[in-house]
């Protein structure tokens, strides 16, 4: 698909802990691209657009304040676009590549603020993976961070429960990225982890039949022998040397209850993508929970001790 080698930009969109990191290896170790660690300039161009309603409905932000300044919303939007792109052709540039790839995880909140900012002037790799590994790998990256991301407290604030917060999570952004494929077929192509992992070879040249370029048969293992890891990104990738399908179903260690609690939250989701719905059985009565957290209670009592250091 020569006719794709128009856009030289290539930014990848998918729920934070789906892969991103991953195909941003493999894209980077193309002779052809650069890829470096997350910028977060499409979400700080995102947030630029941020304005807020007020009471007589006058929404009161950038837009409308350069425009009373003078300034068309399409002159601001193009500007801003071009202040983006500007960073990423330099730094392509300073690598000896012609093009370049754009991925920071949190971008995904933002899909309608990056649509409207670069919806038709980049290609754009969408990923997708199942919901509940994602809830797993969520808590995974909030523990070794010892932070919620805003993106992620604004979900943590609404539910408690962590598992149930980045459920919802990946509700909202699987549900605002598949509107993004439907308006943007032209130009997006859809991926998934898991598709990924069981066959990187398959889903490499499909992908880089997408953006235009050639297969190179030691992309796989130059991208994982290669610790690209200056700047942010995800700390897990960077240990192993190979692609491996592990991480596929870990889900599937949750509790009965917790299972039957999530999938309320997710099966619509994952049908619509395709994976089959949670069977999660009935919820413990509030009896059988407290007989489980006593069992627990048990357990632990039985362990032999640990000196303290």
């Amino acid at each position: 698909m020569q006719r794709n080698r128009k856009y030289e930009g290539i930014i990848i969109l998918g729920c934070p802990r789906s892969g991103t990191t991953l195909l941003r290896r493999l894209l980077n170790a193309h002779s052809n691209i650069a890829a470096p660690g997350e910028t977060h300039i499409l979400t700080a161009c995102a947030r630029f657009l941020h304005s807020d309603r007020a009471v007589d409905g006058m929404n009161v932000g950038v837009l409308n304040g350069l425009g009373y300044a003078g300034f068309e919303t399409q002159e601001v939007l193009d500007r801003l676009r071009e202040f983006a792109f500007t960073f990423r052709r330099q730094h392509a540039a300073r690598e000896g590549k012609a093009r370049w790839v754009e991925k920071t995880a949190v971008d995904a909140f933002y899909i309608n603020e990056i649509s409207r900012l670069f919806g038709d002037h980049a290609l754009f790799i969408c990923i997708t993976r199942h919901g509940m590994d994602v809830a797993c790998s969520m808590m995974d990256w909030c523990d070794k961070s010892q932070v919620y991301f805003s993106e992620l407290y604004h979900y943590v604030r609404q539910y408690p429960r962590p598992l149930e917060a980045f459920c919802h999570a990946w509700v909202d952004v699987t549900r605002d990225l598949r509107k993004f494929v439907a308006l943007h077929q032209e130009n997006s192509l859809e991926l998934r982890y898991e598709d990924l992992v069981a066959n990187p070879e398959a889903e490499m040249r499909r992908v880089l039949d997408f953006i235009g370029e050639p297969w190179d048969s030691g992309l796989l293992s130059r991208a994982m022998h290669h610790k690209d890891s200056q700047g942010f990104s995800d700390w897990k990738t960077f240990s192993k040397s190979q692609i491996e399908t592990t991480s596929v179903g870990r889900w599937r260690k949750f509790s009965s209850p917790t299972l039957a609690d999530l999938a309320l939250i997710v099966n619509p989701s994952l049908l619509e993508c395709g994976y089959d719905a949670i069977e999660s059985g009935e919820t413990d009565s509030e009896e059988e929970a407290k007989r489980r957290y006593e069992l627990g209670l048990l357990f632990q009592a039985m362990k032999p001790e640990t000196p303290m250091s």
